[in-house]
């Protein structure tokens, strides 16, 4: 089974995707693209995929369909899938989780990038069962190492109280934003304070606008691509 190559509105530097763990993700997000898929089954290790070559030179998003961190995942899954990539030090992984609290005991190299999905400093519980953005924020003050912050779909916030609790949590190496492309109908940001929001951070950082923003923003200069 070969490796997949990445496809679809991902991330541009990413080349594969990896999943070993697969099913429905405890975290129920309403707006995961993964549930276009129907009905997917519990969530499981797939031994085959732990027999995947990795191969070298490639930019790996580990387990991009599912929640490798979230609490139903095993300790002994997620050090399997950990340490079937120490055998390919060629690559780099990025590892995205809403659960940045149960990363802290692992050990990660700088061939892998922890990238943390904060949609809001507001908790939407209707909308998502995972960790409300203060425990998110918490863990990465607590984290202190480089990483990378997704707002996406980006929620409605509260301007200085969102960037407060970044600044609080350090500066990520970069932040990708995106907006709701399943159409849920998510309470949404004003454009106005989108901008602000983007030009704090890209004073600070580098920023990805991924193209559905559009929808909200519908001209920026840094569509498809960052700066920095």
């Amino acid at each position: 089974m070969p490796l997949k190559e990445r496809t679809g509105n991902m991330y541009s530097w990413i080349t594969h995707t990896w999943n070993p763990i697969r099913g429905k993700c405890e975290f129920d997000c309403k707006y995961c693209y993964v549930k276009k898929w129907g009905e997917i089954g519990h969530i499981h290790i797939e031994e085959a995929e732990l027999r995947v070559d990795l191969g070298e030179g490639n930019y790996i998003f580990v387990c991009s369909g599912c929640d490798l961190f979230a609490p139903s995942v095993p300790d002994e899954w997620i050090e399997k899938v950990m340490y079937k990539t120490r055998f390919h030090p060629g690559n780099k992984y990025l590892w995205h989780t809403k659960n940045p609290a149960r990363v802290l005991p692992y050990i990660f190299s700088e061939r892998d990038m922890l990238c943390v999905t904060i949609e809001s400093d507001q908790f939407y519980p209707k909308i998502s069962n995972a960790p409300a953005p203060w425990a998110r924020f918490d863990a990465l003050e607590v984290w202190k190492k480089p990483y990378m912050l997704t707002i996406e779909p980006v929620l409605d916030f509260d301007v200085s109280k969102f960037l407060g609790r970044i600044s609080l949590a350090g500066i990520p190496v970069q932040v990708n934003i995106g907006a709701d492309s399943c159409w849920k109908r998510l309470p949404e940001p004003s454009p106005e304070k989108l901008n602000e929001l983007i030009g704090w951070l890209e004073s600070r950082t580098k920023v990805h606008l991924k193209k559905n923003l559009r929808r909200i923003l519908p001209e920026h200069r840094l569509y498809g691509g960052e700066n920095g």
